[in-house]
This record gives structure tokens, sequence and C-alpha cells, in this order.
């Protein structure tokens, strides 16, 4: 892993600098000078980044990350029937309006897609999207805010585990070492 996905889509768009969770008690503290919509981006991009991993698990998806094919609202063809859903719990959490987190979120997904495809190397196939993201995904965990339950939304209960929410000697090897065995979220074959 080259660059840190969530951090490179918060400093591109100006966010403030996100938190990571305590993997103990799955809380962020909220800095106190922060307003709800500076707070906005610690839900929305980790949350925008989960759902564009669940979206590349199919190759449709990944060919569409890949070259930018996307009609109208990104949000719903990323989250499909549950845009409401996750748009509803990320404004919910942060004290804005599902309107003002909506736009935040297809900002996050439009610079998202452009940071991954700027670092997927040479012409791209979709298993090298797949392949990224797959890469990313731990790092991921560890800023999203355990109460906003996107596992639940996207279903996905391996989101909301804490133990992948771990840092450490140990938990890396670990997390390393699920590359090797099927998981519910990739094919045999797409392991190593």
């Amino acid at each position: 892993m080259v660059i840190d996905l969530v951090e490179t889509i918060q400093k591109k768009l100006g966010f403030p600098e996100l938190q990571k969770i305590d993997p103990n008690t799955q809380e962020v503290k909220k800095p106190e000078n922060l307003s709800s919509e500076d707070y906005l981006p610690q839900a929305a991009i980790p949350t925008v980044l989960l759902g564009l991993y669940k979206f590349s698990g199919d190759k449709n998806g990944n060919k569409a990350i890949l070259n930018r094919t996307f009609d109208g609202d990104l949000l719903s063809t990323i989250f499909g029937k549950n845009e409401d859903s996750v748009v509803g719990k990320v404004a919910a959490y942060t004290g804005t309006t599902t309107d003002f987190a909506s736009r935040k979120m297809e900002e996050i997904a439009r610079e998202a897609i452009s940071v991954i495809k700027e670092n997927i190397p040479g012409n791209g196939t979709d298993s090298s999207v797949r392949d990224f993201l797959i890469n990313h995904r731990n790092n991921i965990l560890l800023y999203l805010p355990a109460e906003l339950q996107i596992g639940s939304v996207l279903d996905d209960d391996t989101i909301d585990d804490r133990t992948n929410k771990m840092q450490g000697p140990m938990s890396s090897h670990m997390h390393w070492l699920e590359k090797f065995f099927p998981s519910t979220d990739r094919k045999k074959e797409e392991n190593w």
C-alpha cells in the first residue's frame, strides 16, 4: 500500500484530519472545536470507501470505477437500494441534514474514484481495482465509527467487527494472512 487512501482523500478535499477509532471502545474522540459540517468527513469518507469496496466485488463495478462510467447519482450506483439508509446514518451521526451529507458524500465518491484510478498501475484491470480496495480495507476500517453500524446496512458483519480495527504487530500480521484465505467478499480465485 503506497498511499493512505483515507488521508489522501481527506487532504485533497481540504477536510480536517480524521481520527482513528479506539479499537477497545470503538469510539472516535470528536475534537471540541469542530462543527457538525466539519465532522462529517469522519463518517462519510470511510463509509463511501467501504461502499466502493463492496461495489468492486462485481466485475461491472470494477469496470465502472476504472472507466468512470456512472450514470446520474453516484451514491445510488454505489449503494443501490441502501443509499437512503447509508446517507441517513451518516447525517444522523454527524448532526447534519441528509441533503448536506448526500452532497458531501457524492463529492467524496468522485474524488475517491479519481484517486483509485490514479493509483492503479498501468492500464488497470477490473481485478487491479478490486485488489487495490482489498489492500486498503483494513486501513479504512480504522476510521469508521462503530456507532454507524454500516456493516449491517451493507450486509457485511465483518465491517462492524472490532477485531478488524485493531493495529499492532500481531494484528497487522493477521490482516496480511487474511489475504490467503477465502473471505465472504472474495472468491477463492481472487485470493493470492
